[in-house]
């Protein structure tokens, strides 16, 4: 199985979809109607430039084709902020202070981008990702994390 580095399909769909909100959405006097249509539209999006560009091989067809699983790799010396559990609903991304991660010590499942503040500008600066392996901090493992998009690369099995 060849590993391929989908990392200028990413900067496509967010270029695309931060340009969409940014310039045509943004500024409509109905914000939340204009978040609730983008969010329709951006897995579409997703869909047509990212997922549409990846090879399949396998025997499912249609709705049974299982969305595919892209890494992402932080490069060297990342910091990683872990989503830390809380009771009240809101997300935290303050479980450890100043954590660094390398492209060896975490394996890490693109989930989304993310912004802290989405109005009235997205720029998607982070990817939200899920925490697959940690071997040095296995209790995170199935958590979410933030990693800046500039110190990540996105690949795909193929």
């Amino acid at each position: 199985m060849a590993i391929r580095d989908i990392t200028e399909l990413m900067n496509a769909y967010r270029e695309c979809s931060r340009n969409l909100w940014n310039t045509y959405f943004s500024a409509r006097a109905n914000v939340g109607a204009s978040l609730d249509a983008f969010g329709l539209i951006r897995p579409l999006l997703f869909d047509s430039l990212v997922v549409g560009e990846l090879s399949y091989e396998g025997d499912a067809e249609g709705e049974d084709i299982l969305p595919p699983v892209l890494k992402v790799v932080p490069r060297a010396r990342s910091l990683i902020l872990i989503q830390r559990p809380s009771d009240d609903g809101n997300g935290y991304w303050d479980q450890e202070k100043d954590m660094i991660v390398g492209p060896d010590e975490i394996e890490l499942e693109f989930v989304d981008y993310f912004d802290f503040s989405q109005i009235p500008v997205m720029d998607f600066h982070f990817y939200r990702c899920r925490i697959l392996r940690f071997p040095s901090r296995v209790e995170y493992e199935g958590r979410q994390a933030l990693i800046e998009a500039v110190d990540g690369r996105v690949f795909h099995d193929e």
